[in-house]
């Protein structure tokens, strides 16, 4: 109505009133004219039948750790969908381990995407442009992981004008410039960040460092109107340092990626989409020391590699108005050194390490996608060679999925996915460390899991919607390392199991132009059997409740000041440990640990809270961010460890204030 009568207005009230009343008049109008009301976007937004999209704009009003953005905090948001312990960056969907999850960082896959022992992930906020995550149907261009497949993109820079921004955090300090190569035709993007908690340890007088950096470049160019070009780089690095009189210990981790990808429109019908891509892990430990006497300088340096290189070629191709194809074939080569050590001991030079291994994939998909009025159907099939040394297999992965929309945002869903896996990721330590052995399958076993999930969603009101799924998953071969030294010499150490969980999840999310509020909640059972011993999943979560809400506080043209909750509350996890006890050399008693969980930890709670203030310039938008992680400071165990005759465990989060300062120049 209000916009009805600026109309009018616009149109009436110049024809009647003189030169000086016209001009009057005309200001009201715009005055009038430029107050838009709209709801806002929800933070998750269905793509399809069960996919979901993260909104990344809601990203800065976020509670933040430490000052950084962090789209994988909004990911584990999702029903369903958890980080396994306290601040960690991991995916663990519907019953599956970290490595189940495919990760994609523009096309490439991710073998580690921890910062800060796990506390931050690689992402950085200001560069995303898009986080998605499917837990159900997974197109059959993607494959060799068992649970989800979580794609993440950056955002190309501005085709049309150059713009920075420069943000700093309680430890941190990120930059950021965009803008056009050619303009109309091409546009770079350049973001740093540098994480520099060392820098207040120093002031202390502590003498451990801890820190990490990353760099992210994006370049895009449009080779012909209808071919678009993108190189896209990462680089990143952690880094903990310890030192003392006679000895220094360090130990860190770097990821390296890089996507060259080529976008082609053929026709209206036909378009295609090629992409070569690396992607590098390598986890590192080195110690030196002196002897007491003065003598040798000893030193010590091991490494833990991960490779990759592969290629995917993808048409889409528009038969008809309700049928189309999605076809292609990718390829990957692995290569893997579990752990190689070089050390010098008094004088003496030695190296030893595991065997080195890799692996050959290639697969080829079709995907059938049929559209009829409110009726949608997919049917896809994929075929995957894997071949590992002297044993090849193959594995056949047929995908379906329909669903029928009732319009007005009402919809249900029913899919049946099987997925296979030929890499098995483990931890070599107990304890919570981001050392990833990464090891191909073993004697002619690939893992397999099969999934059926049944969902839909209903619009409950204007600003109000509900959505349910449920599933039913199984899981073969997964394998239960109990001694990694045999396991990576070839001589067992492990034992295949089987796996099942069954799970149902719902997601309430309520907008008005002033308030978004989500709040999911995920009942699952998920369950391992190995050896004759059923048992709970090391990262079973039966109740899981998750809500995010953020209030325009202040809400005016130019000025915007937001208040944002985050509260997550589930079961605690299953603990291998035992009431049994039995004595060291001192007679002192030692609490044992067991091959299966035996108990849990505490119940899970953390709420955090921040206080967005922006405010447009003349020139660009500056920007206020204060927050407090566990504000009720409630101490989550991150691992529960035996401690002579008892336990105790290692809290990560405590109480952590942070404010962050973000000023972006230009348009």
């Amino acid at each position: 109505m209000r916009a009805m009568f600026a109309c009018l207005l616009a149109v009436s009230v110049p024809a009647m009133l003189g030169a000086q009343e016209r001009a009057d008049s005309i200001a009201r109008t715009e005055a009038i004219d430029s107050v838009v009301v709209m709801a806002r976007k929800p933070l998750m937004v269905f793509r399809q039948t069960g996919n979901v999209a993260v909104d990344v704009e809601q990203l800065k009003y976020a509670p933040l750790f430490a000052g950084e953005k962090d789209i994988f905090k909004f990911l584990q948001l999702l029903p369903g969908v958890t980080s396994g312990k306290d601040g960690m960056s991991g995916l663990l969907v519907r019953g599956g381990s970290n490595d189940q999850t495919q990760i994609l960082y523009d096309d490439v896959p991710v073998y580690n995407q921890a910062h800060a022992y796990g506390i931050l992930s690689i992402f950085s906020g200001e560069t995303v442009q898009s986080a998605e995550v499917s837990k159900g149907y997974i197109s059959p261009a993607y494959g060799s992981r068992l649970s989800a497949l979580a794609q993440i993109r950056t955002r190309d820079g501005d085709r049309q004008h150059h713009r920075q921004s420069l943000t700093v955090g309680t430890l941190s300090l990120a930059g950021t410039l965009d803008g056009p190569l050619v303009r109309g035709k091409g546009s770079y993007l350049v973001s740093a960040r540098y994480f520099f908690p060392e820098a207040v340890l120093a002031a202390v007088g502590n003498e451990v460092r801890l820190g990490f950096y990353d760099l992210t470049g994006k370049l895009a160019y449009d080779v012909h109107r209808n071919h678009t070009l993108t190189l896209g780089l990462y680089s990143g690095d952690d880094n903990m340092r310890n030192k003392d009189k006679h000895a220094w210990n360090a130990f860190g981790w770097g990821n390296t990626t890089a996507s060259l990808r080529l976008e082609s429109r053929w026709s209206e019908r036909l378009h295609s989409t090629a992409v070569v891509y690396y992607s590098f892990l390598q986890n590192r430990q080195e110690a030196k020391y002196d002897e007491p006497d003065g003598g040798y300088r000893n030193w010590g340096e091991t490494t833990f590699k991960t490779r990759e290189f592969g290629a995917r070629l993808t048409f889409d191709h528009r038969i008809s108005d309700t049928y189309s194809l999605e076809y292609g074939v990718n390829f990957s080569r692995q290569r893997f050194m579990p752990m190689h050590t070089r050390a010098r001991v008094n004088g003496r030079y030695q190296q030893r390490g595991y065997p080195r291994q890799q692996l050959t994939s290639g697969a080829v998909f079709l995907n059938n996608r049929f559209r009829r009025g409110p009726w949608r159907a997919d049917i896809g099939l994929r075929g995957a060679l894997y071949d590992h040394a002297e044993q090849s297999r193959f594995a056949v992965e047929p995908r379906a999925q329909l669903s029928y929309d009732f319009g007005h945002d009402n919809a249900v869903w029913l899919s049946a996915t099987m997925n296979s896996q030929a890499l098995v990721q483990f931890n070599r330590y107990y304890y919570s460390m981001p050392i990833d052995f990464w090891t191909p399958f073993r004697d002619g076993r690939l893992q397999h899991a099969w999934q059926v999930s049944l969902g839909g969603r209903v619009k409950l009101h204007d600003n109000l919607s509900l959505s349910l799924e449920t599933y039913c998953k199984r899981m073969r071969n997964l394998p239960l390392i109990y001694d990694s030294d045999d396991f990576l010499l070839g001589r067992g150490g492990f034992v295949y199991g089987t796996g099942r969980a069954l799970g149902v999840e719902t997601m309430l999310q309520y907008q008005t132009s002033r308030l978004s509020l989500t709040a999911s909640y995920t009942y699952t059972a998920s369950r391992r059997r190995s050896d004759g011993v059923t048992y709970p999943f090391d990262y079973d979560v039966p109740h899981d409740f998750n809500t995010f809400l953020n209030y325009d506080v202040v809400k005016r043209p130019g000025r915007r000041h937001t208040f944002s909750l985050n509260v997550s509350w589930r079961s605690g996890l299953p603990l291998r440990l035992t009431d049994e006890s039995y004595p060291d050399p001192d007679g002192r008693p030692i609490v044992g640990i067991t091959a299966y969980p035996t108990m849990r930890m505490r119940n899970y709670f953390r709420a955090d809270i921040s206080y967005n203030m922006e405010r447009r310039k003349r020139n660009g938008v500056r920007n206020w961010q204060f927050s407090v992680i566990n504000v009720t400071s409630h101490r989550n165990p991150v691992s529960v460890y035996p401690y002579r005759a008892t336990y105790k465990a290692t809290v990560l989060i405590p109480v952590m204030p942070s404010v962050s300062y973000t000023r972006t120049f230009g348009k």
